[in-house]
């Protein structure tokens, strides 16, 4: 994925800096007054007096009106907008979409199964005997289950009343005392405590389930590559969009073009 990131690139800086170079001389010898004129560039004096160029012919090629809406196409569909001005460059941009989304759609697929299997792993050995119903939670809650050996009960009272977990060396034990030490008074950490520290439907605990502990965590942290892979894959597509969509318009602008003689030439729009 990253050499074809590397070569899309590369192809399109080659080609953008040629069509600058020669319009820039162009320029510089029109500033003497022109305003508003197209400057162009014979290609025999680009190519020698015996070259010819051959440009890729597209079945688009006749739409003016489409040929400008080439960096639009090409912001929706990387390479689109090459293929309607009829540059091949479109290949690498199309190479590079269909690769991203299949790459992202193999790490989607393979995170998805992660957490299935940490959950599954959860439920079967961590929260089992704690609740019947066993609800998901959300990432954060797997996160602090990793962290965490035991949660805790939530509270330790069996009457009904809310009296938070005492042992610090477990999740919810922590929580409420974070809450004494970062609250006014103990009404706010009784509150914070609520809102943070997980109920007996959530309760875990990994004693006497080492191996199964970790291979949950390492499970965890395939998840957490797959996931980043993800966010890379959507990075890579996007700059694939962005990539394509301003060489079109470069291409558009610096565009070769046949003057009525039947010469090639190499223009843009030159304004003052």
């Amino acid at each position: 994925m990253r050499a074809l990131v590397v070569v899309l690139v590369a192809l399109s800086c080659a080609g953008l800096g040629a069509a600058t170079s020669a319009a820039a001389q162009q320029i510089d010898a029109a500033r003497a007054g022109v305003v508003g004129r197209r400057v162009t560039t014979d290609s025999s004096d680009l190519l020698g007096s015996g070259g010819d160029v051959s440009l890729p012919a597209s079945p688009l090629r006749a739409s003016p009106r489409l040929r400008s809406l080439a960096p639009l196409v090409s912001a929706v569909a990387p390479g689109g907008g090459q293929f309607i001005l009829g540059d091949n460059r479109f290949i690498a941009y199309a190479a590079v979409e269909v690769l991203g989304w299949l790459k992202y759609a193999k790490d989607a697929r393979d995170q998805a199964a992660q957490e299935a299997s940490f959950r599954d792993i959860a439920r079967k050995v961590a929260r089992a005997g704690y609740s019947t119903t066993l609800p998901d939670g959300n990432w954060t809650y797997y996160e602090a289950m990793r962290d965490w050996k035991n949660s805790g009960p939530y509270s330790e009272a069996t009457d009904g009343s809310l009296v938070p977990a005492a042992d610090t060396n477990t999740f919810n034990g922590h929580q409420w005392l974070l809450a004494q030490r970062t609250t006014p008074d103990a009404a706010s950490a009784l509150a914070q405590y609520e809102r943070l520290a997980y109920k007996s439907d959530y309760q875990w605990s990994w004693q006497n389930a080492q191996l199964q502990f970790d291979i949950f965590k390492r499970t965890t942290f395939k998840r957490d590559d797959a996931h980043y892979s993800g966010v890379q894959d959507l990075i890579v597509i996007g700059a694939n969009h962005f990539l394509s969509m301003v060489d079109a318009f470069a291409t558009l602008r610096l565009s070769m073009h046949t003057d009525p003689a039947g010469r090639t030439s190499l223009g843009a729009t030159v304004r003052w």
